[in-house]
Order: structure tokens, then C-alpha cells, then sequence
């Protein structure tokens, strides 16, 4: 690790994402942290001001990875689909991923202030789903309306899917498998928000 104030609070993120992984947010504390990184037992309070702190780092380090795996799905023009649907695929396979790092920013583990790091990449998100959608609704690939209105319900739809799948309730027999079937029931879900012919 290098001796940047920089290097040492990366170093101390990705510590909190790797304990994040192996047991949730739970397992990850300021002292555990400081600990995997080999750093003195104060380092960690000079970079974050508690485990809340730590934690909405981890977040958006998280929330950016969702955003860009929305960008590379809608640009991988080989994958099929219209960019929307890629992206969507993209980002339910990126949470899928990575579970615990979706529960940290969806689950019933609250971040009682959400930094400002946090909420910037939320908003990201947020932008690059909205900008999505209505170059869907221009071109007459999704159901035209208001924009924030449709990327929430599709959102929502979203969410959904990948919750019921990391929870397993998708799966034989009693639905098909939420993993295995989601590039159909995502196209499936857009394509019955398509503009209705004239």
C-alpha cells in the first residue's frame, strides 16, 4: 500500500467490502477494518467518522459499479436488445453478483446518513436510467409519459426481480428461475411497455 492519505482510505474501502462479503454489514467495523489493512488502530477514524461512515463508502463504490455495468450493457451492441433492455440485464447481473453489496443499498440495513459520495452516485444512477428511458420513449421502444414516473416503475420492476431471486423465491417449481430466466422476463416486461401501434 502506498503512504497516500488516498491509497490508505482506497485500501481501507476495499477491506470493508471484502468483510461486507463474508459475513454483511455486520461484520464489518472500523477496528476490523483497520486490522485486514495492517494499519495502525487509529487510522481508520481519521478517514471515516463511524461504521455508517465506512459503510456508505462502500456503497458508493457499489452504486457506481451498478451504474457503469448499466453502461457497458447498454453499449454492447452484440448482446441484442434495445439499450434499455441491455442495461437492465447489466444491472441485475452486477447485483446479482455481488448480493451483500445490493443489500447494503437496498436491504433492511439502514446507512442513517447517506454522505455525500453516496448520494452523488445515487443520482448517477438515477441519471443514467432516465436518460435511457427516454431515448427508449423517443424512439418508440417503451411507453411514452413522464420519464421519472416510467424509470421508477421500471425500477421497482427491476428491484424486484433480482430481490425475489437473491431471496429464491424465483425458482422451480413453483416459478421459473429467477437467474436463469431473467433476460426473458426483462424482455418481457419492456416489450409490454412498448408504444401500442398505431
Amino acid at each position: 500500500m502506498g503512504n497516500s492519505t488516498g491509497d490508505t482510505r482506497a485500501a481501507l474501502v476495499a477491506a470493508a467490502s471484502k468483510l461486507l462479503t463474508q459475513g454483511g454489514p455486520e461484520f464489518v467495523t472500523l477496528r476490523a477494518v483497520g486490522a485486514a489493512t495492517g494499519v495502525s488502530r487509529t487510522a481508520p477514524y481519521r478517514h471515516f467518522a463511524d461504521k455508517d461512515d465506512l459503510l456508505s463508502a462502500v456503497a458508493a463504490e457499489s452504486m457506481n459499479r451498478l451504474t457503469e455495468a448499466m453502461r457497458a450493457g447498454a453499449a454492447d451492441l452484440a448482446a441484442g436488445g434495445t439499450p434499455l433492455y441491455r442495461a437492465c440485464l447489466g444491472y441485475a447481473r452486477a447485483a446479482m453478483e455481488s448480493p451483500e453489496h445490493y443489500r447494503l443499498m437496498f436491504g433492511d440495513f439502514p446507512i442513517n446518513r447517506p454522505s455525500a459520495e453516496l448520494e452523488r452516485a445515487a443520482d448517477e444512477c438515477a441519471r443514467v436510467l432516465y436518460d435511457l428511458v427516454a431515448e427508449a420513449q423517443e424512439e418508440g421502444a417503451l411507453a411514452g409519459g413522464d420519464v421519472r414516473e416510467a424509470g421508477t416503475l421500471l425500477w421497482a420492476a427491476l428491484h424486484g426481480l433480482v430481490d425475489l431471486t437473491l431471496t429464491r423465491h424465483l425458482h422451480e417449481p413453483r416459478t421459473v428461475d429467477g437467474i436463469e430466466a431473467m433476460p426473458t422476463l426483462l424482455a418481457m416486461a419492456l416489450g409490454n411497455w412498448v408504444c401500442p401501434k398505431a
